[in-house]
C-alpha cells in the first residue's frame, strides 16, 4: 500500500496530508491531516504566463490550500472523508487555517466528515488564532455538523504521553502505517521539575508536549522499512527520549533509526531547540523537510537562521550522510530549490535580513523553493511538496514540487 504525502506550502507554520493507497488503485483508501497552521503566509508560486495574482498572499495562500485538499478528499474510496486529523500542539501556526480549510463559507459548517481527530495538550490551550472555532472543534464538534451530514464521528482525543507506539489503522504488517510516538505533556516533569513547568513560557510547554508520528512502509525481502519522522515542534529533548526509546532492550521495533530510507520532517522549523546532531546520527535521515517562512518572531528573532541551519544542521547533518554512504536523493523534473533564512551572523543587526539558500542538488527540501525575491522587488512565493513512498514497491519513493 503506497502512500502520497502532500507538505503543503502555508509560509511559516506546518500542514501536511497523507494519503493511503491499496496497491494497484488510483483511488485513496485513508487520509490523513497532520496539522494546518501558518503565522506568516507565503503565496503559491504562480504558473508561468499566469495573470497578475489578485489578493493578498494569505488569500492566495488558503485558497490553493482548499482547492488542493479538496481535491484530494474527493478523490478517494469514501469521498470526502478524512480518516484523522491530528493537531500536535496549540501553536498557532499548526492550527490556525482549519477553520478555512474545514468549513464551508457561507453555512460555517464542516465540507468534510472527520472520522477521528487527536490533539496535544488540553483543549483549554487552544488559545490564538481562531479560538471559538477550535474549542467547539474539540469540545462541541456536533454544532459544525453540515446539512448534508458532515460531521466529526468519533469524540475529539486528548492524547496523554504514550508508554508504548500507537498505530492509527488496524496493524498489518503487510501495509504502511503511522504510528503516535510521543504525547502530550512528552516531557515528565521530573526532567525539569515541577515547579519549572508551572512557570515555563506556555510555548515552550507547547512544543515539548508535541505529538510525534512515524510513519512506517511496508517491509521488503529483508524485513527493511522506509520511515518518515514528523516531529512537529518536539525540542531535543523529546529526541533524547525517543533516541532512549529505540535503545532499550524491552522495545521490538526501533521506530526512528534508518532501515531502508527514512525522512525527517524536521522539529520547529529548523529551530536550535531542535534537530542535535545525536539525533541526526540516530536517525541518519536521507533528507529533511523544512517548514519556514520570512517571519521574525517579534521582529526580534526567528526560527531557520544562518547560524544554526546553515552552519550547524546542515553541516552536521551532511557530515553524517558522508559517514554512513547515504547518496542524495534523487528529485523528479530537477529544477531550482532552496530555502529561506534569517541571517542573524554579525554584524547584522536586528531585524536579521531574509535570504535565500539555494539547496539544488542536495536533500534538504523547504516549501519556500525555486527563485528568490526579484532584487527589483516582489514577494517571496512557495511551493507545495509531493512524495510518494513504496509505489514502486517497498522501499522506493518519488519526490517532486509543484
Amino acid at each position: 500500500m503506497p502512500v502520497k504525502m502532500v507538505f503543503f506550502n502555508v509560509g511559516q507554520g506546518d500542514c501536511t496530508l497523507m494519503i493511503f493507497h491499496k496497491p494497484g488503485t488510483s483511488k485513496g483508501h485513508a487520509a490523513v491531516l497532520l496539522d494546518c497552521g501558518s503565522t506568516k503566509a507565503v503565496a503559491p508560486r504562480p504558473a508561468a504566463g499566469a495573470p497578475a495574482p489578485v489578493g493578498t498572499a494569505k488569500d492566495r495562500m488558503v485558497d490553493h490550500l482548499k482547492q488542493k485538499i479538496d481535491k484530494y478528499l474527493q478523490d478517494l474510496d469514501n469521498p470526502g472523508v478524512l480518516d484523522y486529523l491530528l493537531i500536535t500542539h496549540p501553536d498557532q501556526d499548526h492550527f490556525n487555517l482549519l477553520e478555512s480549510v474545514l468549513l464551508d463559507n457561507t453555512t460555517k459548517k464542516l465540507r468534510y466528515t472527520i472520522n477521528n481527530i487527536w490533539y496535544g495538550m488540553a483543549r483549554t490551550d487552544y488559545k490564538e488564532g481562531n479560538r471559538s472555532f477550535i474549542e467547539t472543534l474539540l469540545g462541541n464538534p456536533a454544532a459544525l455538523t453540515s446539512p448534508s451530514g458532515h460531521r466529526v464521528v468519533n469524540p475529539p482525543v486528548e492524547k496523554p504521553t504514550q508508554a508504548d507506539p500507537e498505530p492509527l489503522f488496524p496493524e498489518d504488517t503487510a501495509a504502511p502505517n503511522l504510528f503516535l510516538l510521543g504525547g502530550g505533556m512528552f516531557i515528565p516533569t521530573d526532567r525539569r521539575g515541577a515547579d519549572w513547568f508551572r512557570s515555563a513560557p506556555k510555548e515552550t510547554i507547547a512544543n515539548l508536549g508535541s505529538l510525534v508520528f512515524s510513519l512506517v512502509g511496508v517491509r521488503d525481502s529483508a524485513g527493511l522499512r522506509q520511515k518518515v519522522l514528523f516531529m512537529a515542534d518536539a525540542f531535543v529533548e523529546n529526541e533524547q527520549i525517543l533516541i532512549g526509546m529505540d535503545s532499550s532492550p524491552s522495545t521490538p521495533q526501533r521506530w526512528c533509526r534508518r532501515e531502508k530510507n527514512l525522512w525527517l520532517k524536521v522539529g520547529h522549523h529548523g529551530s536550535k531547540t531542535s534537530t542535535s546532531r545525536e539525533w541526526l546520527e540516530h536517525t541518519t535521515p536521507d533528507g529533511l523537510f523544512l517548514s519556514t517562512g520570512p517571519l521574525a518572531f517579534g521582529g526580534q528573532s526567528a526560527t531557520c537562521t544562518e547560524s544554526n541551519v546553515n552552519r550547524r544542521m546542515l553541516v552536521e547533518w551532511e557530515a553524517v550522510r558522508t559517514a554512513q554512504g547515504i547518496p542524495v536523493p534523487k528529485v523528479t523534473g530537477r529544477r531550482q530549490w532552496g530555502y529561506g533564512y534569517q541571517d542573524d551572523v554579525p554584524p547584522n543587526a536586528l531585524p536579521w535580513p531574509f535570504r535565500f539558500h539555494d539547496a539544488s542538488g542536495r536533500g534538504i527540501f523547504s516549501t519556500l523553493a525555486g527563485e528568490p525575491t526579484p532584487a527589483g522587488g516582489g514577494e517571496w512565493t512557495g511551493v507545495d511538496w509531493h512524495m510518494w513512498i513504496d509505489r514502486a514497491g517497498a522501499g522506493t519513493y518519488d519526490l517532486w514540487y509543484e
